[in-house]
């Protein structure tokens, strides 16, 4: 088996089957115009640690760092049984157990590469020559994060690059995380994070935390669709979010028009009173731009289950795309592509 075959290790999509509202699983592959966001990411020179969020069109690394003076990329596929990470990213990471590296094409290590493409929803060490600025440019893919149990996990995740929560607001409605050892790069050594309740997360940044026990826990509000994008085509499909979080949440909706003319998007409000009609779902339309929606705040262990459905006769091609952004009042981010269908133009 190939690093590259196996490179979605540390992720998995949201459902394993792909049952999209008017969706066929050919269609349902993440590929309609729309889903294209860029992540703005610092590096420092020396080493990185980074959390890439998006999923480059071309995963070559000499094409995802090219133009930039990065000479040097690592990710871990698989932590080896209860193995400590390794704490000085200058040492040999070609020689570690785990580990795909790649080497810039002129220097006399590259024929060692063992890292051949550079994917989204992943963590990376990242070595840059001089400081630079990485304009990640790639899709949202709407895939969660795994766990290695009992064991050190190099990860990350979105969050406000204003106002981010603390490591230790995230982890806290986590059995398996709270209270657990994290580990951040600082000056391009791994300092354990001594007071997690002071120390805020970072956007795109990687760090190292045990995972004591499975856990399958995505983060303060857990965001659900029945497959990797929220499918919209012959019917209305459910966006589901759940606060678990040990204190109330309040989420944000946003949309976001990527890279195409965006979704006209409405939410299904059921009404009663009608003798024709005791109760049926009538549409509340957002425009087709960008938007933004408060939501009540959740109590804990509360959610809400949100009917969207694709005005299609409004499509201006067949397939469409663009981007929700659910953001929370403690400064966690989730991304959710959204794809609509219309079978044929002018019906």
């Amino acid at each position: 088996m190939t690093l590259r075959s196996i490179r979605h290790a540390t992720r998995v999509f949201l459902i394993p089957f792909l049952m999209l509202a008017g969706l066929n699983p050919s269609e349902a592959q993440d590929e309609s115009p729309g889903h294209l966001r860029t992540q703005e990411i610092p590096l420092t020179k020396g080493w990185n640690a980074v959390y890439l969020e998006v999923e480059p069109a071309d995963a070559a690394p000499a094409v995802v760092f090219a133009g930039l003076p990065v000479d040097k990329v690592a990710t871990l596929f698989k932590n080896p049984g209860n193995q400590q990470f390794v704490t000085d990213p200058e040492v040999n990471l070609s020689k570690a157990q785990g580990w795909g590296v790649w080497y810039a094409p002129d220097l006399p290590e590259a024929f060692l590469k063992s890292l051949d493409a550079i994917d989204g929803n992943r963590a990376y060490l990242i070595h840059a020559k001089d400081n630079c600025r990485w304009r990640a440019t790639g899709r949202v893919t709407g895939a969660l994060a795994s766990w290695q149990p009992d064991a050190f996990n190099f990860t990350g995740f979105p969050v406000s690059a204003t106002a981010p929560p603390t490591f230790a607001q995230f982890f806290a409605g986590s059995t398996a995380l709270k209270n657990q050892s994290i580990y951040r790069l600082v000056n391009g050594r791994w300092k354990q994070v001594l007071q997690p309740s002071a120390e805020a997360m970072r956007s795109g940044e990687a760090f190292w935390i045990y995972c004591k026990g499975p856990s399958d826990y995505q983060g303060p509000l857990r965001v659900e669709a029945a497959g990797q994008a929220l499918g919209l085509g012959m019917g209305p499909a459910d966006l589901t979010l759940r606060n678990e979080a040990p204190h109330p949440l309040t989420p944000t909706l946003q949309h976001v028009p990527g890279d195409a003319t965006p979704l006209p998007l409405s939410i299904l409000v059921k009404t009663f009173g009608d003798p024709a009609a005791p109760v049926k779902s009538v549409p509340a339309n957002f425009p087709a731009a960008a938007w933004q929606q408060p939501l009540p705040a959740f109590e804990v262990g509360s959610g809400m289950a949100i009917p969207f459905e694709c005005r299609s006769g409004e499509l201006l091609r067949p397939l469409q795309g663009s981007l929700l952004k659910i953001t929370t009042d403690l400064g966690t981010e989730t991304w959710v592509p959204v794809t609509g269908r219309r079978d044929a133009l002018g019906n």
